[in-house]
């Protein structure tokens, strides 16, 4: 039996907002190529599906959405919700973070910086000017699983409640949102934390194997060696550096495109970025274009429209 869903999608590059009807049965959870109806731009997005409920006690009534394009890493995250009796969406594109957002009104997003689509950013910008959407807390996701890369301690978020680095996700993920969710100060620093109990060897046993899964599902997303699926991984990779510059860099950013100073602003910070992006893209997928250089112009190019 045809059950006909229906939702409103935003072209990520001319914002013109198109409605859509579905088979929610058949399509819920997938993603869809759409064609904007005003500019032609073909791009994906996903039909949301219902939220997963737990039953657990210690997350009850907390509703979480999920939005990373890595479904790997949304499995592990997954895993630590669940544990925790937290309810969540996943999506895995900017587009349908908003939709998710708008439908299903969770207190808390976990946000990849490098969201495909619509930046992280974009959609935290997005999120804060539509009425309803006020109280949600985001929290912006770090895309590289490397402690020391161009890592900072970030000056602004975007507008944005706090940031996570992917490899504190096992550790400090639930605390964030849970903190996040009764209204209290969104950084460990801003307010001492009762200590916790010491942390069991099966505790220490899981969090060591989600950490071990989402570095996994790092390294699949972006390591490149040839092929033309490598060479969408260096692009994802080039976009994932870029949105991971800008996170810990906002004032850097917003100063650099305003009065074309980006690159000498942020000098260093793309120096360790090309450092990364070459040791992970294989040299032959290098020769055939500057993903990296790209994905700074289209960075540049999309924050001067705003």
């Amino acid at each position: 039996m045809r059950t006909e869903g229906m939702m409103i999608v935003s072209c990520p590059d001319c914002t013109a907002k198109m409605q859509i009807k579905f088979d929610r049965e058949r399509l819920k959870g997938k993603r869809v190529t759409i064609r904007c109806a005003k500019c032609r731009h073909v791009f994906k997005t996903e039909i949301a599906a219902p939220a997963v409920t737990n039953t657990g006690d210690a997350g009850k009534d907390l509703r979480v959405l999920v939005a990373h394009s890595d479904s790997e890493l949304c499995e592990a995250v997954a895993s630590i919700l669940t544990r925790e009796g937290i309810s969540f969406n996943v999506c895995h594109d900017g587009t349908s973070a908003l939709q998710n957002l708008d439908s299903q009104r969770p207190q808390v997003a976990l946000m990849d910086v490098a969201l495909p689509g619509l930046y992280g950013f974009e959609v935290v910008d997005k999120v804060r000017q539509r009425p309803g959407l006020e109280d949600v807390k985001i929290i912006l996701l770090s895309s590289v699983y490397n402690k020391l890369a161009y890592k900072r301690t970030p000056s602004n978020l975007y507008g944005a409640d706090d940031y996570l680095e992917k490899h504190h996700i096992s550790d400090k993920l639930v605390s964030k949102i849970k903190r996040l969710a009764a209204g209290e100060p969104a950084s460990e620093d801003a307010a001492p934390e009762a200590p916790e109990p010491p942390a069991s060897e099966q505790g220490d046993e899981f969090r060591e194997e989600m950490n071990d899964k989402i570095r996994a599902a790092d390294e699949k997303e972006t390591q490149s060696q040839a092929g033309s699926v490598d060479l969408e991984k260096a692009q994802r990779l080039a976009r994932i550096i870029v949105s991971d510059i800008a996170l810990y860099n906002q004032d850097k950013v917003e100063s650099g495109v305003q009065d074309g100073s980006f690159y000498e602003l942020l000098q260093d910070e793309i120096a360790e970025g090309r450092r990364l992006y070459e040791s992970r893209v294989a040299e032959e997928i290098r020769a055939q274009g500057d993903f990296l250089a790209e994905a700074f112009e289209n960075f540049i190019a999309r924050r001067k429209q705003e």
